[in-house]
C-alpha cells in the first residue's frame, strides 16, 4: 500500500525485471494497472503473441496496455486447454463428477458477475446477460465487468501454469482499479480460493499486489497466507508483516469507506468492549454530531499495537489523516499520553470509563444527584448487611472524590440498581456524554473533568464551529 507517487509500479516492475532475468529460478506475470480493450480474442494479438514470446511482456512492461483484455481472453482459453489436460493427466480430478472447467474455473469468474455471465458457446466463450438469456457484445458490458472478467483470467491463468520446479510470482499492479468496493472484495476472496487450491506449491507461490483499496486489503485480511507493507516514496525496501488481530480489528471501518467518507466518521481506538458500547450509545444520542467509529482493542497491549498499524495504514491511505484512541486512567494522574501522529492518543481522568457513572450528569440521567445518591445508598446499607458489595457501596457513599481513581468495575450496575435505575450502566453514561453541548466546556461539568477536557474538545467537538 501506499500514496500516489509513492512508487507502487515502478517497484513491482523492479521486480518483474529482476526476476525475469533470472528465468531459470523464477517463473513471474506482471498485470499492469491500466487494463485498456475488450475481452474477445483478437488474431493480431494471436499472432504477436505466437510470434514473439516476449512480445506480451514488453506491452505490459507500461502503465497503459492497449490490447490488455484481448490478450486476456487469449490467455483465458489457454486456461481451458490447460486445465483440461490436467482433468486428462490427474484421475483424481477426472473421476469426481463435480469437477470440470465450468465448476472449477468459469464458475469462480461468474462469482465476480452479477448483471451477465460468461459462458462456453459453439466456437468461443460469450457473455449472456442475466436478464434475458441474450448473447452481450464485448464491447457493450460495462467497464467494471470487463475489468473483473479480465483480472480473473489472469489470476486463474498463471494459477493453472506455475511451474514446481521454480518460484511463480504474480503482480497485480492496482487490480482494483474501475471496480466497486463489493467486487474489490470479491476478488480477493478469488486469489484466495486460488491459493487454498494450490497450497501445495504454497511454499513456491507469491501473489503481490499494490492497491489503494481498503475493502481489498480487508477482504485479504483473514487469511494466514496474506502480509502487509507500506511502500513509501525515494525508499527502495518493503517491509511485509502478517496480517495480525490488529488489521481484523480495523476491518470493519474500512468496510463502508463510501459511507464513512459521507458521516466523516473517525476511529475510535478503546481498549475494552465496555468502552465501545458506552461510545456506541454517546454517538447514537447526540444524533451524529458525535463523529466516531469505535474500534475495539481488548487490552491495553493491544491497543499500542493497533495505534502503530494505523498510524501507518492511515497516512498510505489518506490525505489528511486523524484517528484517535482512549485509555483507562488505571489510577495515573495527569500523566498524559503523547500523540502518535496521525493517532491523537489520550488518557481517562478517571480508573475506566464505568467511574463516570458517578458524575452528576450521570446521575441526572438516572433521575437523580449525587446527595440523593448518598441517600439511596446509605439506605440500601442498611437493609442489605450481607450482600457481598455492601463494604463498597459504603466506602463509595462516604467518599470524598466519588472514588474517582479507583475501581469499581464490581458495584457498576448495582449503582444504577441502588437508584432503581433499570437502564445498563452503559447507556447512563453513553446518553449523558451524548447530551454533551459546548456550553459545558465552559461551565464547570465534573463528567468532562472525569472524561478530561482535551479529549472531550477534540472528539466530541472536533466539528464545533
Amino acid at each position: 500500500m501506499g500514496r500516489n507517487g509513492a512508487g507502487k509500479s515502478r517497484f513491482l516492475r523492479d521486480i518483474e525485471e529482476a526476476t525475469n532475468r533470472n528465468k531459470q529460478h523464477f517463473y513471474v506475470r506482471y498485470v499492469s494497472p491500466e487494463r485498456a480493450g475488450s475481452f474477445k480474442r483478437d488474431g493480431n494479438v494471436l499472432t504477436n503473441m505466437s510470434s514473439f514470446p516476449d512480445w506480451l511482456r514488453q506491452s505490459r512492461a507500461v502503465n497503459q496496455a492497449n490490447n490488455f483484455k484481448s490478450a486476456s481472453a487469449m490467455l483465458f482459453r489457454e486456461a481451458e486447454t490447460l486445465y483440461l489436460r490436467r482433468l486428462a493427466n490427474t484421475p483424481a480430478i477426472r473421476m469426481d463428477p463435480t469437477r470440470s472447467f465450468e465448476t472449477d474455473r468459469l464458475s469462480k469468474v461468474n462469482q465476480l458477475l452479477t448483471n451477465i455471465s460468461l459462458v462456453m458457446g459453439n466456437a468461443d466463450f460469450e457473455f449472456r446477460s442475466l436478464a434475458d438469456g441474450q448473447t452481450v457484445s464485448p464491447d457493450n458490458i460495462s467497464s467494471g465487468e470487463s475489468e473483473a472478467v479480465s483480472l480473473a483470467a489472469e489470476i486463474l491463468y498463471f494459477f493453472d501454469t506455475i511451474d514446481p520446479t521454480k518460484f511463480n510470482v504474480l503482480l497485480l499492479d492496482e487490480p482494483d482499479v474501475h471496480l466497486h468496493p463489493d467486487l474489490q472484495a470479491r476478488l480477493g476472496k478469488l486469489i484466495i480460493t486460488m491459493l487454498d487450491e494450490f497450497k501445495s506449491h504454497a511454499d513456491s507461490i507469491a501473489v503481490c499486489l499494490s492497491t489503494h483499496s481498503s475493502p481489498l486489503v480487508c477482504s485479504l485480511a483473514d487469511s494466514r497466507y496474506v502480509s502487509i507493507g507500506t511502500k513509501s516514496f525515494a525508499v527502495d525496501t518493503v517491509e511485509l508483516n502478517p496480517t495480525s488481530a490488529e488489521l481484523r480489528k480495523i476491518a470493519p471501518f474500512f468496510g463502508h469507506p463510501l459511507s464513512l467518507s459521507l458521516s466523516k466518521d473517525v476511529p475510535l481506538i478503546l481498549e475494552g468492549e465496555d468502552d465501545e458500547r458506552v461510545w456506541q450509545q454517546a454517538a447514537r444520542t447526540s444524533q451524529g454530531r458525535i463523529k466516531v467509529f469505535p474500534v475495539l482493542a481488548g487490552s491495553v497491549n493491544q491497543q499500542g499495537e493497533l495505534e502503530t498499524l494505523c498510524a501507518s495504514l492511515f497516512r498510505t491511505l489518506y490525505d489528511n489523516p486523524i484517528a484517535f484512541s482512549l485509555r483507562d486512567g488505571d489510577g495515573v494522574v495527569n500523566q498524559p499520553l503523547e500523540h502518535q501522529p496521525p493517532i491523537k492518543r489520550y488518557r481517562l481522568q478517571c480508573y475506566a470509563i464505568e467511574n463516570a457513572l458517578l458524575t452528576d450528569p450521570c446521575l441526572a440521567v438516572m433521575g437523580t444527584t449525587w446527595e440523593g445518591f448518598v441517600v439511596a445508598a446509605t439506605k440500601w446499607v442498611r437493609e442489605n448487611p450481607e450482600h457481598p458489595d455492601t463494604a463498597h457501596i459504603k466506602e463509595l457513599a462516604e467518599s470524598n472524590d466519588r472514588l474517582q481513581h479507583q475501581k469499581i468495575k464490581k458495584i457498576r450496575q448495582l449503582v444504577c440498581a441502588v437508584l432503581g435505575c433499570k437502564k445498563p450502566w452503559e447507556v447512563v453514561v453513553g446518553q449523558a456524554i451524548g447530551s454533551l453541548t459546548n456550553n459545558d466546556l465552559v461551565d464547570s461539568n465534573m463528567l468532562i473533568t472525569f472524561l478530561g477536557a482535551e479529549m472531550v474538545s477534540e472528539v466530541i467537538f472536533r466539528n464545533a464551529a
